[in-house]
């Protein structure tokens, strides 16, 4: 996968789950680039974590296999949608944004996170796993 295709397509994720944050229509939140920074930190840093919970992956060579086992992860860790998954990516949300932006709509963005997650697709899931360096 080409550079410029992976970072379009993090683009497209982070503005994703941008648009499904229920924010209010009547303000002007703009996508600037470092929003879509942020956004995209947060995603991988949950990419990571998941990685390493689950270092038997790593076993795994086929790409297609590997990318079905972590979009597996991800819908079984979003469905599952338990106090201990939601505390995890809290704390990671609030490691990437200010104490402001996340009193702002830091709840708005775990919600959105954890509902792109479930509609990854195999190609955003192996974009996600090729940036956090981890393949």
């Amino acid at each position: 996968m080409a550079k410029k295709s992976k970072n379009s397509d993090l683009n497209k994720i982070a503005k994703n789950v941008i648009s499904n944050m229920r924010l209010d229509k009547n303000k002007d939140y703009g996508v600037d680039p470092i929003t879509i920074i942020i956004v995209i930190g947060v995603i991988l840093s949950l990419i990571r974590v998941i990685q390493e919970c689950r270092k038997n992956r790593k076993l795994i060579k086929d790409r297609t296999q590997l990318v079905k086992t972590m979009q597996l992860d991800i819908q079984d860790i979003i469905l599952r949608d338990s106090f201990i998954n939601r505390l995890r990516l809290k704390k990671i949300i609030k490691q990437n944004i200010s104490k402001e932006q996340y009193k702002a709509y830091g709840s708005q963005l775990q919600t959105s996170i954890m509902e792109t997650g479930v509609n990854l697709t195999e190609d955003e899931i192996y974009t996600l796993m090729e940036a956090s360096q981890n393949v």
